[in-house]
């Protein structure tokens, strides 16, 4: 293996992401780091380039094959190649990846969850850093993301009867509104105006976002927790609630995953209200594919 073929092509990359601003901070440490590592891998096989740009479609294949053999899950192998996608449209080769994951051998992704992941009876004074505590409980009580809830200003976010997360605080860079439906969340965001001075994030004015990330995981670590994804599935599921009861005169119920009502057990009615209430679920947490909340919902 090249040492110096390899280190001009990762330098290729960091350029590559170094001028990129469509991507927010994270999905764009995130992608570097994977097209980095999908790099180092080719080096490994011997294939020895040294611009991101002599990237070739067989150079793919190479990548998947190797995937394979590591027994990696095909979830993986699939955002691995949304990385690289996302790669070849920005140095104008989108051909060399087909869209279809068919025609690479891989199959379609479902979205059907093996168990219940939600985190309930989570208590967030586990957590000693104030600005981590009220960002994990931002996590709680309105399903951010770990991302959104460091970068969150409430002082700009909060517009009354809703919150509006801005773009450079999402995954996607996707704005969107969440709705204030409780007393909690008003008294959650009360508590960080008055605790954070006005136009200031939850990140401590001593460190910048990725100092505050490792903060945060090293805390959720040691408060016992591997993440804290689980505080969106119970969030999902407790919105999911909520507005079935809204769109059936009070008469709402669990979701699958939660022993509620499965669709072949539902009426025609009831199989309306819970496409409604998926679908504003959906909206709610960024989510552009419907089919992702099955994810959260069952």
């Amino acid at each position: 293996m090249s040492k110096r073929f390899l280190k001009a092509a990762l330098y290729s990359i960091h350029k590559l992401f170094d001028r990129d601003v469509e991507l927010s901070f994270k999905t764009r440490y995130d992608y570097e780091k994977g097209i980095k590592l999908a790099m180092t891998q080719l080096h490994g096989t011997g294939i020895q380039l040294s611009h991101i740009n002599h990237l070739r479609e067989r150079h793919i294949h190479t990548l998947i094959q190797q995937w394979q053999s590591q027994s990696l899950k095909p979830a993986t192998i699939k955002n691995r190649l949304s990385q690289l996608r996302y790669v070849c449209r920005n140095i104008g080769k989108a051909s060399i990846i087909p869209a279809d994951n068919d025609r690479l051998g891989l199959s379609k992704r479902t979205y059907l969850p093996d168990r219940n992941k939600a985190i309930y009876n989570f208590d967030a004074n586990r957590f000693t850093d104030p600005y981590i505590r009220l960002s994990v409980q931002l996590q709680q009580h309105f399903g951010l993301r770990r991302e959104e809830s460091i970068k969150f200003i409430a002082s700009k976010a909060d517009k009354g009867t809703d919150i509006e997360l801005q773009a450079s605080w999402t995954k996607g860079g996707i704005a969107r509104t969440i709705p204030i439906t409780t007393q909690a969340q008003r008294d959650l965001l009360n508590q960080i105006k008055y605790t954070i001075p006005t136009g200031h994030s939850l990140i401590p004015k001593d460190k910048n976002y990725r100092q505050q990330e490792h903060a945060y995981v090293a805390q959720v670590r040691v408060a016992g927790y591997h993440n804290l994804h689980g505080l969106r599935h119970a969030y999902a599921q407790q919105r999911y609630k909520v507005l079935t009861a809204k769109l059936s005169n009070n008469e709402g119920w669990d979701s699958p995953i939660n022993g509620g009502l499965q669709l072949h057990d539902m009426t025609l009615i009831q199989r309306d209200i819970d496409y409604q209430a998926r679908m504003k679920i959906s909206e709610e947490m960024g989510h552009s594919r419907f089919s992702i909340v099955r994810v959260y919902l069952g």
